[in-house]
């Protein structure tokens, strides 16, 4: 009998969360000058990570120095987080395992979007446990940032599955030592946890 694993993990945008970047992207680019706003916009937000703290307030003000974004904080803010779609049929499908055994989210994200989306789904996704990026200082797929999800969760990486829609994540989860599918649609994915010995609800 397949014994089941102690922790299931999931990744956020892309698995409960769609994001199209372009939507978001056009919204910022739209209230830059010139004739490559868009390409002055992508290079500021494009020359650091913003998903391992640095202050996305520090992003709002480089746009507006470096590529004359001509917006206040409230309408950056908007734009910031208005390329996002709640999957609430996946969201119903991680609480009811999250209501029957160790399952958590890990996310590369910042304050911003987090927040934004709890919001979206009525606090639910606040609910989950979770090890987000700009919290712990560290970001998928680098080896480290599984090996400290694994610390601070206490979970032993060979007994916990992780799921993720990017296949350089699932490879870093691999080299941390988790077991690790690529995420493609929630009917895969049931039928995974099942060859697993997990079955929701």
């Amino acid at each position: 009998m397949t014994t089941p694993p102690d922790a299931l993990i999931f990744d956020l945008g892309g698995v409960i969360v769609a994001h199209d970047n372009e939507v978001m992207y056009r919204a910022i680019a739209s209230r830059c000058p010139g004739d490559d706003a868009r390409g002055a916009a992508l290079k500021v937000l494009r020359s650091q990570p913003w998903d391992t703290g640095a202050p996305i307030a520090d992003l709002h003000r480089a746009l507006q120095a470096h590529a004359g974004y001509g917006a206040d904080w409230d309408q950056f803010a908007r734009d910031w987080t208005c390329h996002f779609t709640v999957d609430e049929a996946m969201l119903d499908y991680v609480e009811a395992l999250a209501a029957a055994r160790r399952t958590f989210l890990f996310s590369n994200t910042n304050a911003e979007h987090w927040d934004h989306l709890v919001d979206r789904t009525g606090g639910r996704l606040g609910q989950l446990e979770r090890y987000l990026s700009h919290e712990i200082g560290l970001a998928k797929p680098s080896r480290e940032s599984f090996l400290e999800v694994a610390r601070q969760a206490g979970v032993e990486p060979s007994r916990a599955v992780f799921f993720d829609d990017v296949e350089a994540n699932v490879v870093g989860a691999r080299a941390a030592g988790f077991q690790s599918e690529l995420f493609t649609d929630q009917a895969s994915l049931a039928s995974t946890l099942k060859a697993l010995g997990v079955i929701a609800g």
